[in-house]
């Protein structure tokens, strides 16, 4: 075997070990399967890589949808019909609000006629 294969293979029971190792180590421990946690993750390191095979197939948690038993759940804005309606409203009252400041600028007189006072008056 040429000796760049060899370390191939090397690099690879290597990560493959860590990964598993590690995989198994961070699963929530009343989520595995079939062996307590602490003994997959003994089987992982001592019998490489047939215990991570095994743990990938039998052992590892399986993606279930967990219960959010006392959580809000989270709705995006724009999915929340009080959001969209308090939304709603405040549009509404800033929409008619522009209308009376338009009203009131009419009573006052413009930047332009400023400046021409101004000039009258020196």
């Amino acid at each position: 075997m040429p000796l760049r294969l060899l370390i191939f293979v090397f690099a690879a029971w290597l990560l493959f070990t860590v990964f598993v190792t590690v995989f198994a180590a961070s699963a929530n421990k009343n989520e595995v399967r079939n062996l307590p946690k602490w003994l997959w993750i003994v089987i992982c390191l001592f019998v490489p890589l047939i215990g991570g095979l095994l743990y990938l197939i039998l052992g590892r948690p399986v993606g279930r949808p967990k219960s959010r038993s006392g959580k809000t759940k989270i709705v995006a804005p724009d999915d929340d019909p009080a959001f969209l309606r308090d939304l709603s409203s405040k549009l509404d009252e800033k929409d008619t609000k522009p209308e009376a400041k338009k009203d009131e600028s009419k009573d006052k007189p413009e930047d332009g006629d400023l400046d021409k006072d101004s000039k009258d008056k020196s």
